[in-house]
């Protein structure tokens, strides 16, 4: 395993292999990495994981100060992975990466973008450098950040570039609330509301019924702040108002203090 902290190292790395397989983080890595990680050791030739906590995706400093941070263990779980090369930047050394300019697709006013204003912007910006940087075949990224996984893949089919995304699912924990790195700012029981939570919007979205009767079954069950919870429809990434085959419920909550954000 390879440590590189310069973007020019890594591109001409990226450039003399044809078949590498590219996992984006913030770091702080845990078993849903790791299933990108072995997804893409078991698909591509090389493996790139970056670690990276990207300050332009935060719309609130605290959020940023505040987000988990434990570069020694993540490097651990890439050694132990047999990662070919761990890319850990800093923002000036991804920022000032001058090729040509890439072309952003529009971002609806819906979910993320509407609670997080300059959030998904962010996303965009990173990595938008990431694909000029790194010259992968492919990306693998998890299902839990969809919208974030959507805009991608149209980014990518806007500039026509090169690389598909490969969609992985979400890694849940044994009470069947989605892993996160913010989980680690979680405590026990706010852990165990998470479960609830997953487990409520299970049986919601096999029987059916009003998202206002949602919400105030996610009060009962613990959670006191919601950001919103949609139906959307996966074909076009449209709001819907039915169940249907094509569609994943969406929430975005607050626990302890630390926002969440899930769909199936």
């Amino acid at each position: 395993m390879k440590i590189i902290k310069k973007s020019n190292l890594i591109h001409n790395i990226s450039i003399k292999h044809k078949d590498i397989g590219f996992v984006p983080t913030m770091g702080a890595l845990h078993e849903g990495h790791i299933s990108l990680i072995k997804k893409s050791k078991e698909k591509s030739k090389k493996t790139i994981v970056s670690i990276f906590v990207n300050p332009k995706q935060f719309n609130k400093k605290k959020d940023f100060a505040t987000y988990p941070n434990n570069l020694r263990n993540d490097l651990s779980i890439c050694k132990k992975l047999k990662v070919d090369y761990v890319f850990i930047p800093n923002a000036h050394e991804i920022y000032r990466w001058n090729d040509k300019k890439i072309l952003t697709p529009k971002i609806d006013n819906i979910m993320e973008e509407k609670f997080r204003k300059g959030h998904l912007n962010g996303v965009l910006a990173v990595m938008s450098k990431f694909l000029s940087i790194i010259k992968c075949s492919k990306i693998y990224m998890g299902k839990k950040d969809y919208q974030q996984l959507n805009l991608i893949k149209n980014l990518i089919k806007l500039n026509k570039i090169k690389c598909s995304i490969v969609e992985c699912k979400t890694i849940r924990m044994k009470n069947g609330g989605a892993l996160s790195s913010r989980n680690l700012l979680l405590s026990n029981d706010a852990l165990l509301v998470v479960g609830k939570v997953y487990r409520f919007l299970k049986l919601y979205k096999k029987h059916g019924g009003g998202l206002l009767f949602v919400r105030s079954k996610l009060e009962k069950i613990g959670v006191k702040k919601i950001d919103y919870i949609k139906l959307i429809n996966l074909l076009n990434f449209k709001e819907v108002k039915k169940i249907s085959s094509n569609t994943n419920i969406f929430i975005a909550y607050y626990l302890n203090g630390v926002r969440l954000i899930d769909n199936l």
